[in-house]
């Protein structure tokens, strides 16, 4: 086995019996059942403190399933679950780049699934002790099965000798496994001390209230000035507010869990790609070394060469993770706006960014919606690999066939490329010049109108000699068919760089208009949408809470039950007459929506009804 220590490499002799024995102990972490066994344990143990609503009278309602994660609307605990996902690290990685599976090719699906199924099993606990409404108990177990956990993690690399690069990606998941584990022992003293009591997550949020309040209040007018000034310091109060609101307040605009879980996995993975590409930048390094030492030993020419070669390597592998790093980012802040423009639009009721083709029925939506967060995930990592690879790749071409060249470090037959293909670039754009110059002053007749922005006034579309025109056209024709495969492959190559940049966003279709239903990373996107939208709709919710809180004050020992999420010994109850009421109510509001004719005869409804025009009596 081989440690890498800058640029020497040197052997560490590792025993037959000791590399059996590390294979064996992998083996039985990352594909076998080593961890299942306590993983059920403990989730078995954690289930006795959740209550049931399937049959709760049965066993007072217990044991219960456990509540690992909330994706669809949770807020609390969001950086205790971010730490829980950086437990997982090791396996990711192991799966993604590292996973040797030897079964037949037709199981390999099959057998990928069973294995994320193992690693959701193993990491179940730890998430659900997190969520556990016992906080003496969850805790302790929590406390417990991590650090069997991190014990485990650490035999491994101990019996595995593994290098110092190793050790450096394991920190994550040791820090990870070091903050949830002193946090399960701060909650079990608190809990211990009766200074902190577990609180389930309302119904409705106080940012959700907020959200409603501000609906209610006029909204300000908004007069747009021609002043530039005074549009960039608009636009930088607006973009310091949304910050403002993504960081510090606990509003709809901060990050859901969903969204820290997202951003938390792809940082961990970016974090162990840039290690690795450190790693494979310093072992090729080494190895040119050698080479060049080779063949100054053997007097051979190209030694030079060799050296120029491993620093352009080493020049495109910082530029490549500077600007992949970049991309990242700039992708994941732009999805989150994104996100967060199309749901308040679907709030508002607004579809016109939706294209009409794409319809998806109700359980094809819940199926999206497991889908985004995994899906998104791998789009982020994904486009952040391919870019990286594209940057290097193309650092590589600039360095050889323009850069080196013009130094005179390599030889000049590697500029032919670029003599072929500059000056034509270059006399296409002035030949487009002097057309555009020629058809203003010549094709064009002089009749000014005003242009589409009214900012300033242009030409009539009104041709002036015309004869001049058709020969020019003429003579165009052919040359345009030569440039035309030119523009087309430039077409092909903007296509691809534009796709490239989108390919980490499942909020924009990959295809032409007409087509995006066949894309299905933006189906599951909208799925994702319209399921937000119906559950997590803040009028809704606030809705949905203020008229439970009002059937709880009026009436509150009648006999029949309402159906709503409720605790473990308390009902909320209303009476038959309240109950007939109220649905009288909605179906009489959902009638007047449904049919506006019937708006005009409502006398009780005046808020349906259309606002006539007043009549002008006259007095004679």
């Amino acid at each position: 086995m081989q440690n890498e220590t800058g640029n020497v490499s040197t052997t560490v002799a590792a025993s037959p019996s000791n590399t059996e024995l590390c294979k064996e102990y992998t083996n039985a972490i990352f594909y076998g059942f080593g961890m299942s066994p306590f993983a059920m344990v403990a989730t078995l143990i954690i289930s006795l403190f959740e209550r049931r609503r399937y049959k709760s009278d049965i066993c007072y309602g217990k044991p219960g399933l456990p509540l690992p994660i909330n994706f669809l609307d949770g807020t609390s605990n969001s950086v205790a679950n971010a730490a829980a996902f950086g437990c997982t690290l090791e396996h990711i990685l192991v799966y993604l780049f590292s996973g040797k599976i030897s079964v037949n090719r037709w199981l390999v699906a099959i057998v990928l699934f069973l294995l994320t199924f193992l690693t959701a099993l193993v990491f179940y606990p730890i998430f659900a002790c997190l969520n556990s409404p016992s906080r003496v108990f969850g805790s302790l177990v929590g406390f417990l099965y991590t650090f069997l956990l991190s014990l485990v993690l650490l035999a491994r690399g101990y019996l595995c000798e593994e290098s110092g690069w190793y050790w450096a990606l394991h920190a994550v998941t040791l820090v990870s496994e070091i903050y949830i584990m002193i946090l399960f022992v701060y909650r079990f003293v608190t809990a211990i001390l009766k200074k902190s009591k577990f609180h389930k997550e309302l119904l409705v949020k106080i940012d959700q209230v907020m959200h409603v309040k501000e609906l209610l209040v006029a909204p300000k007018s908004k007069i747009e000035g021609n002043d530039i000034k005074q549009r960039i310091i608009t636009y930088s109060e607006t973009v310091l507010a949304e910050a403002k609101l993504c960081c510090l307040h606990k509003s709809l605009y901060r990050c859901t869990t969903r969204t820290l879980a997202i951003n938390t996995i792809v940082l961990l993975v970016f974090y162990s790609n840039f290690l690795l590409t450190f790693q494979l930048g310093e072992i090729t390094e080494s190895s040119l070394s050698k080479l060049a030492a080779l063949y100054s030993t053997l007097s051979l020419n190209g030694c030079e060469q060799i050296k120029i070669l491993s620093e352009v390597i080493r020049v495109s592998l910082i530029v490549s993770n500077i600007l992949s790093a970049v991309y990242l980012i700039t992708n994941m802040i732009l999805i989150y706006r994104s996100q967060r423009q199309h749901l308040m639009k679907r709030w508002r009721g607004d579809k016109s960014f939706i294209p009409t083709h794409c319809r998806l029925d109700h359980s094809e939506k819940l199926v999206k919606n497991l889908m985004y967060a995994g899906h998104q995930v791998s789009h982020l990592i994904g486009g952040y690999i391919f870019f990286q690879i594209l940057v290097f790749v193309s650092c590589l071409l600039l360095s050889y066939f323009c850069i080196l060249p013009i130094m005179k470090k390599v030889p000049e037959e590697f500029l032919i490329p670029l003599e072929f293909v500059l000056p034509g670039v270059i006399f296409l754009f002035v030949l487009r010049f002097i057309l555009r110059f020629i058809s203003s002053r010549v094709f064009l007749q002089n009749h000014y109108l005003s242009a589409d922005n009214g900012k300033h006034w242009e030409r009539a579309l009104a041709l002036d000699n015309r004869w001049v025109y058709q020969n020019l056209s003429f003579f165009l024709f052919f040359y345009y068919i030569l440039t035309g495969l030119y523009r087309c492959i430039f077409r092909v190559m903007t296509s691809i760089c534009i796709n490239t940049f989108y390919i980490a966003r499942m909020d924009k279709p990959l295809l032409i208009p007409g087509f995006e239903r066949f894309d299905i990373e933006y189906m599951t996107y909208l799925g994702f949408l319209e399921v937000e939208l119906h559950q997590c709709h803040p009028v809704v919710v606030v809705c949905c809470d203020l008229l439970m809180k009002s059937v709880n004050h009026l009436s509150s020992n009648q006999e029949t039950s309402l159906e709503s999420p409720m605790d473990a010994h308390k009902r909320n109850i209303m009476s038959k007459i309240y109950t007939r009421k109220v649905r009288n109510k909605w179906q009489k509001m959902k009638t007047l929506i449904l049919n506006q004719s019937i708006c005009k005869e409502s006398k009780s409804n005046v808020s349906f009804q259309q606002p006539q025009q007043a009549k002008l009596n006259l007095v004679h």
